[in-house]
C-alpha cells in the first residue's frame, strides 16, 4: 500500500507519494481514518494505477491473494487493541508505515486476527486475477487458471507446483524437510478448507 511496484526499481522502501495517497483516501472515504471502506477504494485505485503504468503488472496467484490480505492487515493489526472501532488513525499509520515502529503506548489486539474484512474489500470492486499481457500497459487479461478466493485449494495446488519446479528430485535431508514442512503448511492452511492433501515427495 505504501511501496511501489518492483518494476519501478524499489518495492521495499517507504514511498511518500503512495502514503500521501493513503492519507488522501482515508480523508475522502474514512473521515480521516483508514477503514474497510477506504481499503476497498484504495486497493481498486492501486490496481488501476499499476495496469496503467506497469507493463509487467501481474496480479494473480500468491500476489492476488496477498494483495487483499495486506489491504486489511493495517485494520486488523495496527489499530490499538483498546479501540472498539476498527479504524486506523493517520498518526499511527505514519508510525507503522513510515517510521516502522509501534506508536507510544500501543496495545495489541486482544485476540489473534488474520484476513478479517477481505470479503468486504473485494465486494467493493470485484476483480479477477490476471496480468498486463505482451509487455503493454492497459492490456490486462484475466487468468482463469490463477489461484483465487473462491477456490482456496487453487493456491495449494499452485504453491505445490512451484515447489516441485524448484526441487524436482530432492534427496536426503532436503526431501525429508520438504515432506514435513509441506504437511505442516497443509495442516494449518488448507486442511480446514477441505483440500485433499497431496504428497509429491511421499509421506516419510
Amino acid at each position: 500500500m505504501t511501496r511501489a511496484d518492483e518494476f519501478f526499481g524499489d518495492n521495499h522502501s517507504f514511498n511518500q507519494t503512495l502514503f500521501d495517497k493513503f492519507v488522501d483516501f482515508s480523508n475522502r472515504f474514512g473521515g480521516g481514518f483508514y477503514n474497510l471502506t477506504v481499503a476497498g477504494e484504495l486497493r481498486f485505485s492501486r490496481i488501476q494505477d499499476s495496469i496503467a503504468t506497469n507493463p509487467q503488472f501481474s496480479f494473480k496467484n500468491v500476489r492476488y491473494l496477498t494483495a487483499y490480505g495486506e489491504t486489511v492487515f493495517p485494520i486488523n493489526l495496527f489499530v490499538d487493541g483498546r479501540q472498539t472501532e476498527r479504524k486506523l488513525s493517520m498518526d499511527h499509520a505514519a508510525s507503522f508505515f513510515r517510521d516502522m515502529r509501534f506508536p507510544p503506548d500501543f496495545h495489541r489486539a486482544a485476540q489473534p486476527s488474520s484476513g478479517a474484512g477481505v470479503e468486504q474489500v473485494i465486494a467493493a470492486y470485484p476483480w479477477l486475477p490476471g496480468a498486463n499481457a505482451d509487455g503493454k500497459v492497459n492490456n490486462y487479461v484475466v487468468d482463469p487458471t490463477s489461484a483465487n478466493f473462491t477456490d482456496p485449494c487453487s493456491l495449494y495446488r499452485f504453491v505445490l507446483g512451484s515447489v516441485q519446479e524448484l526441487y524436482p528430485s530432492p534427496t536426503g535431508i532436503l526431501r525429508r524437510n520438504l515432506v514435513k514442512n509441506l504437511h505442516y503448511w497443509y495442516t494449518g492452511a488448507f486442511a480446514p478448507a477441505g483440500c485433499p492433501e497431496q504428497f509429491p515427495y511421499g509421506q516419510s
